[in-house]
């Protein structure tokens, strides 16, 4: 829908347009939006419209709240921003979850957008499949192409027509041939009486009567002529003069001057007899209305039409005529007639279309529901394969339809490329050990083998060989065949059952080196994640070597920090130059460089504010673009968007300096204990591409507001308190079910000494992010002695060590991947252990309620 359009909607519900909202909900989706994305958005497959999920989503009333606050109320608002969203979605409010996690597909206002069928079946397979339905056929893309539109509204418009040309055309037809008939009828009774005087006229021209009897006898014969339905309708005859000559109901006027006879007593009234006389000099005959008494009834006048023919010979006027009366009560004889015929008719037809609408209706939701069925289908399948650390390809009569994002990563190759036709030579480079790989795959293709296994040996996008066990499963859709092709990377044992390196190695630190080397290195982004995806076997390799784990968080920061550095470089070739010096932002654990190999992504982009005001838009998008293209990098290298969008994808991360600097003056200023749970992530802040500069600034003002605000820290303070050790009254593991096993979340036992490390560190000005780092700079300005810094680092280390256990295990059985612990895994001695080191956790909140609130240490 266009702006106006929404603003005529929200006008007609509610009464205010509020053109300003609803330009605000679309504005970044204007057309230089589109342009731009022309121009250099189809390079990096970039979807222009894909920011809708920011503003078109519920969350999104409490940035227009503070946005239109001072202008409309909060209930205008709300019914604004709803409307607009639902006008778009067809009645439904989505979230922003709905967006991010896959289930729902956005809808776009500019131009047709079908929905991404391709990642398992494309519109000519769902042509296949439901009878030539295309993407933009599918229910919900438009309300004008929803079942109402297309079948109930055709079927009202018919009745309606039907009824309304019964109303304002048959009926006004019938009346005008009703009224036709009856005039017809007294020009052919007068036409007869006429000929009556006419014989008379005759007798007299012949001698055989005199002029007098001649008129005498014509006069009376006319005279006594009745008809009509009571035998009361008559004729009368004037002269030219005019004077009455015969007239059967006013004998009174017999003789009489009718010059000055009118039809009412109004001087205004019409001169009747003159009338008759005018028409008949002029045309011989003629039709007039007028007012006369009714019948024989001297009392009662009403509407009357006459036909009056003159007789030459002897200057005589003959007519008769019709009460309207008679003809309205004819006319309302016909038309109830007529009525009842079409309503027995529209009662017919109504009950034959609403037959019709319910079978369609019926025929409709099995379509939605047989499409529904196959999306959720396509879903499952997607879900199902997207977890699985082997790669898939699917394929059907030797079109590859799909492949999943562990086989990208695998071998660096796109979607895209995997689906041209020589990719399988390009995978599986000539040689032996492939011969019968290749022969296999060609056969298969074409129905003439049968499914197996074999070990072959890749060749990735970067050349590197990569050994793996390709299987094929045969599949029967209705009317294809076709396989599912798995690639299953070859690991090999070494020792103590650990899965990892082919040889033991003992420098690990130079094997992370060359790793974030290769990636430096690296000539495209499918390179960049084909070289991530070497970290979890050299974690692996590392825990089991005994490796600390401040070793482990570096060697995945390190790579992780080269893999944005090599995309942002990457993107920046494929886009242009920023139009501004920026930087790219780490917060929370990816600044800390606290992270697993399973960390999701938190960032955001600081830029100058550009000197034109007006180009703060454009320059804007170029972030945003850019963002999108980094972030959905980091996704396809198994890095997860934020579930809480604090992404610089998210126009409200990717901000100016002076931008950045009044959300954290608003934040400080107004924070409370329950708004700080919500920004604990931001600050934690570091540079992590780009002139670092900006975030120093950011910084600096950061530290500037926290010191001039006296109640920030104690609330932070109070932030920090609120998290409790899992421990009960007895001192012993206080566990929660997980999927019914007593476990222990692991993220959650460090929080509390995160928190601690970033109070103190905007109390002392620390910048650096690292919590290790943190606790080094605070014991140095002895904000803790050496002892609690021994064991503050031994806490921490402990359970960092088991949280990699954990997650490694997680990873290798191809279970979920999060940090709860089963507490049954340990042994009795690691129990008793981690009891003693959450015990000790106590130290943080014994010394932050020392120093902030005057409690015992």
């Amino acid at each position: 829908m266009k702006i106006s359009e929404h603003a005529d909607h929200t006008e007609q519900l509610f009464g205010i347009r509020a053109e300003d909202i609803h330009k605000w909900i679309d504005g970044f989706f204007d057309h230089d939006g589109f342009d731009h994305y022309l121009r250099q958005g189809k390079i990096m497959n970039y979807d222009p419209y894909d920011h809708r999920r920011f503003r078109h989503c519920k969350e999104a009333l409490a940035e227009a709240y503070q946005e239109f606050g001072d202008k409309y109320s909060r209930s205008q608002i709300k019914n604004v921003v709803e409307t607009h969203i639902k006008d778009d979605y067809d009645g439904y409010l989505p979230s922003r979850a709905d967006f991010e996690n896959g289930t729902f597909t956005a809808k776009y206002h500019d131009a047709i957008h079908a929905e991404e069928l391709s990642a398992i079946l494309d519109a000519n397979e769902l042509a296949d499949y439901f009878n030539g339905i295309r993407d933009d056929d599918l229910p919900g893309k438009s309300f004008v192409s929803s079942f109402g539109f297309r079948i109930v509204m055709p079927t009202i418009l018919a009745i309606l027509l039907f009824v309304t040309a019964i109303i304002f055309f048959i009926v006004p037809l019938v009346e005008d041939s009703m009224e036709g008939q009856k005039r017809q009828m007294i020009k052919e009774l007068t036409s007869s009486a006429v000929s009556i005087v006419d014989s008379y006229v005759a007798l007299e021209q012949q001698g055989e009567l005199s002029l007098a009897q001649a008129q005498s006898k014509a006069a009376s014969e006319i005279e006594a002529m009745r008809y009509g339905d009571q035998n009361k309708d008559y004729f009368f005859i004037t002269d030219m003069h005019p004077r009455m000559v015969m007239h059967p109901y006013r004998q009174d006027l017999k003789g009489q001057d009718l010059t000055h006879y009118t039809d009412s007593e109004s001087t205004n009234g019409k001169q009747i007899f003159v009338e008759f006389t005018k028409l008949v000099e002029a045309e011989q005959e003629g039709y007039l209305k007028y007012l006369w008494q009714w019948k024989d009834d001297p009392d009662k006048t009403a509407k009357k039409l006459s036909y009056v023919h003159g007789v030459e010979e002897w200057q005589w006027i003959v007519g008769t005529g019709v009460y309207f009366d008679d003809v309205q009560k004819a006319i309302d004889k016909l038309e109830r007639a007529l009525f009842s015929t079409f309503f027995l008719i529209t009662l017919g037809l109504t009950a034959f279309m609403g037959y019709i609408i319910t079978q369609s209706r019926t025929i409709d939701n099995r379509k939605r529901r047989a499409e529904i069925a196959l999306h959720e289908a396509k879903d499952r399948y997607r879900a199902l394969v997207e977890s699985s650390n082997e790669g898939y390809i699917l394929e059907a009569d030797g079109d590859i339809l799909y492949s999943n994002n562990r086989l990208h990563r695998m071998v660096g190759y796109t979607d895209a490329e995997l689906k041209s036709d020589n990719i399988w030579h390009q995978l599986f480079p000539d040689n032996q050990q492939n011969a019968r790989v290749l022969q296999h795959l060609s056969l298969l293709f074409s129905h003439a083998a049968e499914p197996g296994e074999f070990e072959a040996q890749l060749q990735t996008k970067s050349g590197k060989p990569l050994d793996i066990i390709l299987s094929s499963t045969k599949l029967f859709f209705s009317e294809k065949h076709g396989h599912v092709i798995s690639f299953r990377p070859i690991t090999r044992k070494i020792y103590g059952g650990a899965y990892g390196l082919v040889k033991q190695v003992n420098d690990y630190q130079g094997l992370a080196s060359r790793i974030v080397e290769d990636i430096e290195q690296s000539d495209s982004q499918g390179h960049v994640v084909e070289s991530l995806n070497q970290l979890p076997e050299l974690v692996r390799e590392m825990i089991d070597a005994g490796s600390r784990p401040d070793n482990l968080r570096r060697a995945i920061g390190s790579a992780y920090d080269a893999a944005i550095c090599r995309f942002i470089d990457l993107s920046i070739i494929e886009l242009g130059e920023p139009p501004v010096p920026f930087s790219f932002i780490s917060f929370g654990s990816n600044a800390r460089h606290d992270m697993t190999l399973f960390s999701d992504q938190d960032n955001g982009i600081v830029f100058e504010a550009p000197d034109d005001n007006d180009s703060l838009k454009q320059v804007r998008r170029y972030f945003l673009h850019l963002a999108e293209r980094v972030c959905g990098l980091l996704n396809q290298a198994g890095y997860s968007y934020c579930e809480g969008l604090i992404m610089a994808t998210n126009h409200q991360w990717c901000l100016t300096v002076e931008e950045w600097q009044a959300n954290f003056s608003e934040w400080i200023e107004n924070a409370t204990p329950s708004t700080i749970l919500e920004l604990n992530v931001f600050f934690d802040i570091r540079a992590t591409y780009g002139k670092a500069a900006l975030v120093d600034q950011i910084q600096q003002h950061i530290v500037e507001q926290c010191h001039g605000n006296d109640a920030f820290l104690p609330n932070y303070a109070k932030n920090c308190l609120s998290y409790k050790v899992p421990l009960n009254a007895s001192q012993q593991i206080k566990t929660e079910n997980y999927d019914g096993v007593a476990s222990v979340n692991l993220k959650e036992c460090l929080r509390p000494m995160e928190i601690f490390c970033r109070i103190y560190a905007l109390k002392h000005d620390i910048r650096e992010a690292n919590t290790m780092t943190r606790l080094k700079q605070l014991a140095t300005k002895q904000e803790i002695d050496q002892n609690t810094f021994r064991e503050m680092v031994y806490i921490f280390d402990h359970i960092w060590h088991l949280r990699f256990m954990n997650q490694i295990v997680e990873y290798t059985d191809l279970r979920k991947v999060n940090d709860v612990l089963a507490i049954n895994d340990l042994t009795e001695l690691e129990q008793q252990n981690l009891r003693n080191v959450l015990i000790r956790i106590s130290l943080f909140h014994d010394k932050i309620n020392h120093d902030f609130f005057g409690g015992g240490g």
